[in-house]
């Protein structure tokens, strides 16, 4: 697709897990040379579900494995972080520090270095050296606290939305970071947390407490402040309903032809629709089982009604017409198993070429690109070897 944004920036990366590889690999696919420094043996992620859980967040990177308790193998690192434009990072803080990788090292050296740092409480404060395990970031933000259903415990979002989330912002700041340092010539520090995003993500909720004083109750699948707005049983399966004005209310009911919910004065008004919301699901239950979920989701819509069939990840992956029209599943390829897999594609599209959504590369194999990199920093072939002996790098035997 010809040149890219990022195309001249190279960008080192200490990330695991997930929100610094979201991170890394957007970076990558908007044209940065993006350099995963590995620990032996790789990524401890690499063999979560089989390799799955990291294939959708390592594409087109190069891999090399280091020992950093080497001396041959820091020497490597921290040649690679000095000519760096951008080091993205995800240990906990401190551990950096014993290798003089941290920031106020690495910018007396690469004084207008971008370094980006992913933790899951952030550098400071008195939780600043514990774990960011996403669910546990999702317990102490609050967003816990508001998902599930009353008369139950809170429970988790399973997909790791804060993750994710974290990289995307991780990948906004670095961009900024950029755009700065071509404006007035320098490098800055980023300090990115879970915990951070979690919590601007409550948003709303943590504005309204500290205006009523009143705390979100957990409400299963409701939606919020109308009615009916949640998850209805079809004939077969379930389906997302929502009406969020009387407009669209009305229209439900001329549509079901059921013009005496309009005329009940339980259902009179929004407000009433809501204190009566549970009357209410039992007189639209009966008329959606008519329906298969499917056929629920397409008779709504039609009426612009907002709706969703409740799909399952096979009814995503085998069945939906939309992911397939937009390509938002792509071929790519777990490195642990040597399967060819599928995996989201970017969620963007540019029509000026830059990005069609899918990927460069497939995600390398820990280690693939070891001897590539190390031969780009001027290293010969004895002393690679030498090296690979010492186990101060380790190279993907595939690639050697």
């Amino acid at each position: 697709m010809g040149m890219k944004p990022l195309d001249d920036i190279t960008v080192v990366d200490f990330t695991q897990s997930v929100a610094g590889p979201v991170c890394t690999q957007l970076l990558a696919e908007m044209g940065a040379t993006v350099i995963k420094i590995e620990p032996p043996g790789g990524d401890n992620f690499r063999k979560l579900m089989g390799g799955d859980m990291s294939v959708p967040f390592n594409h087109g990177k190069l891999s090399i494995a280091v020992n950093l308790k080497t001396d041959a193998g820091l020497a490597v690192a921290t040649e690679l972080v000095d000519e760096a434009d951008v080091v993205v990072e995800s240990f906990r803080p401190g551990v950096l520090e014993k290798f003089d990788l941290e920031y106020e090292s690495v910018k007396t050296r690469n004084e207008d270095v971008i370094y980006c740092s992913l933790s899951g409480f952030g550098r400071t404060g008195p939780s600043r050296s514990y774990p960011g395990y996403d669910p546990c970031i999702q317990a102490v933000s609050g967003l816990m606290s508001i998902t599930g259903y009353r008369d139950r415990p809170p429970v988790r979002i399973r997909a790791s939305l804060i993750d994710c989330g974290t990289g995307a912002n991780a990948a906004v700041a670095i961009l900024a970071a950029i755009r700065q340092r071509d404006r007035a010539g320098e490098g800055t520090a980023i300090d990115i947390s879970l915990f951070d995003v979690a919590v601007a993500w409550m948003s709303y909720w943590i504005t309204n407490y500290d205006r009523t004083g009143s705390l979100p109750e957990r409400a299963g699948s409701e939606g919020i402040g109308s009615a009916p707005n949640g998850v209805f049983e079809a004939g077969e399966g379930y389906t997302y309903v929502a009406t969020l004005t009387e407009t669209m209310y009305e229209r439900l009911c001329h549509l079901l032809k059921r013009p005496d919910l309009l005329e009940d004065e339980r259902f009179e008004t929004i407000d009433d629709r809501v204190e009566h919301r549970e009357a209410l699901r039992d007189e639209l239950t009966a008329e959606f089982a008519r329906f298969e979920s499917k056929d629920l989701e397409q008779y709504l819509l039609d009426a612009q009604i907002p709706a969703g069939a409740i799909q399952t990840v096979a009814d995503l992956v085998e069945d939906d017409l939309h992911a397939a029209e937009r390509g938002s599943l792509v071929e790519s390829r777990n490195p642990e198993t040597d399967e060819s897999v599928l995996a989201p594609a970017l969620p963007f599209r540019f029509s000026s070429g830059i990005h069609d959504g899918t990927f460069s590369s497939d995600p390398p194999a820990a280690g693939e690109h070891t001897v590539d990199v190390l031969e780009s920093l001027t290293y010969d072939e004895a002393e690679i070897e030498t090296m690979l002996e010492d186990g101060a790098v380790f190279a993907d035997d595939s690639s050697s």
